[in-house]
């Protein structure tokens, strides 16, 4: 699985240190972001939701809880480095899963990101599974399957997907509540879901058959019942007639 993770520091060089320990040593960090002050941390949060934070409290413009405490929704795993030990019982109100004091070793830092990782990868096997136990107890209409991404794991009802489209090894989802964008190819999800009346078009995308509203005349697009176009590849036009006749 892939992690993304925020360091979060002001000091330039203990920035590049810790960011250099989690890049040596943690494969699984596939997106590893920097912020050295409140106003880049806000700017990140408000946009991504790391699994991961490792961060110190003193900034050069204030104590990080200031940014924290305007995303209470806020879940990913955070490791506070600080010298100042008396803001520990505050970290861990910020779902805090360790505090290392400074000066630390590389040592420690590593063994505190391993205890994180495993707890990110016990929760996101609890999210998995309870989708498979769903879907073995529930009729084929309300399946769901899991989307995950960078910064967070979707669970999606299938029947609310309206199509699929590929970017190159990506995969945009447009659903009836969201998008997302997954790192897996089009042809993937081609073969999950198939069984649920999804139809490949056109080699770039992927329709849910239920959502088709209308079929252009020439046959070269469907219309969505969110009102998308959808081409249709010449090759897929019969097909298609039979499958919507």
């Amino acid at each position: 699985m892939s992690i993304s993770c925020l360091v979060i520091e002001d000091n330039v060089k203990a920035s590049e240190r810790i960011g250099d320990i989690v890049s040596s040593n943690f494969s699984m960090v596939t997106q590893l972001d920097f912020a050295y002050n409140l106003e880049e941390t806000r700017a990140h949060l408000e946009s991504h939701t790391p699994q991961l934070i490792v961060s110190d409290i003193h900034l050069g413009d204030g104590q990080v809880f200031e940014v924290f405490k305007e995303f209470p929704s806020l879940n990913s795993k955070i490791i506070f480095t600080t010298s100042h030990s008396e803001h520990a019982i505050e970290a861990f109100k910020f779902s805090a899963l360790s505090y290392l004091l400074k000066p630390f070793t590389s040592e420690e830092l590593i063994s505190e990101i391993n205890k994180t990782i495993a707890i990110i990868n016990q929760e996101n096997y609890h999210k998995q599974m309870e989708v498979l136990l769903h879907n073995l107890n529930t009729q084929q209409k309300s399946q769901r399957i899991v989307l995950k991404n960078h910064d967070l794991i979707h669970v999606v009802e299938i029947d609310t997907i309206l199509y699929a489209q590929a970017d190159n090894n990506y995969t945009h989802f447009y659903c009836e509540d969201r998008k997302v964008l997954v790192s897996k190819s089009l042809k993937t999800f081609e073969e999950q879901l198939s069984p649920y009346n999804f139809f490949r078009c056109h080699h770039s995308y992927l329709i849910n058959l239920k959502k088709v509203k209308a079929l252009h005349k020439s046959g070269d697009a469907v219309i969505l019942s969110d009102e998308s176009n959808v081409p249709v590849a010449s090759s897929k036009k019969k097909i298609l007639y039979s499958l919507i006749g």
